[in-house]
């Protein structure tokens, strides 16, 4: 069950926008609610129907970001998940270019994203921006790279509709990094960075630039999510 959980965030991870609802075999089996405010992006994910039975988690992640380059300014996360639950956070010193979580101090440059970062940069910026670059990215005070690998330009039916969309790879990968935070329960930070996942994005060509699509492939599972509302 944990296994399959694990997908599902997944790839809830990879939407930013709006409302959607990922299913697996059809079936519902999380809700995401995306917010954007200024330079502060909240993100919540609840599972629903039998999953919520079988294993509820009901997440949240807010992050104040620099508006000039997408780097984080703070962080805070609130999760509750089967037995678990428990709150972190970590602030951003300019002055003396520091990433404070609760009991650590991380040397970070400026520019530093998080996951719900870039995938705020990808609704955002042109294709020539981001392809095949590398963005330094936090991940619960672990030193990751992630770049964003422009596939096509394909379409995504939905409902009456056909939306034609700029087609993204995902890849995430490790960097050196001594200083990191302990390990604590949480299906998405836990395994967004998984190693053998595929994880792919389509984004709308035109218009509001919103991720129409996600998917991802891990554990040999493939998990489709789309947006709610054209």
């Amino acid at each position: 069950m944990k296994r399959f959980l694990y997908v599902l965030f997944f790839c809830f991870s990879l939407i930013h926008a709006q409302k959607y609802t990922i299913t697996f075999f059809g079936f519902p089996a999380v809700d995401v609610n995306m917010e954007i405010d200024s330079n502060k992006i909240d993100f919540k994910a609840k599972t629903v129907g039998l999953i919520d039975l079988i294993w509820p988690a009901s997440n949240h992640y807010s992050v104040k970001y620099d508006m000039n380059h997408y780097g984080i300014l703070s962080i805070e996360k609130n999760i509750r998940q089967g037995s678990t639950s428990y709150t972190s956070s970590a602030n951003y010193s300019s002055s003396d270019s520091v990433l404070n979580y609760d009991k650590q101090a991380l040397k970070r440059i400026p520019e530093i994203q998080s996951i719900f970062t870039l995938l705020l940069q990808v609704q955002k910026e042109p294709v020539d921006a981001l392809d095949t670059k590398w963005f330094s990215m936090d991940h619960d005070g672990k030193l990751y790279s992630a770049r964003f690998l422009w596939a096509d330009t394909s379409t995504i039916s939905l409902a009456d509709s056909v939306i034609i969309c700029d087609h993204y790879r995902l890849d995430i990968k490790a960097e050196e990094d001594v200083t990191s935070l302990p390990e604590q329960s949480d299906y998405f930070m836990d395994n967004i960075i998984e190693s053998k996942a595929i994880r792919q994005l389509w984004v709308e060509k035109s218009g509001q630039h919103r991720i129409i699509q996600a998917a991802v492939k891990v554990f040999g599972i493939n998990i489709i999510a789309r947006i709610k509302h054209v």
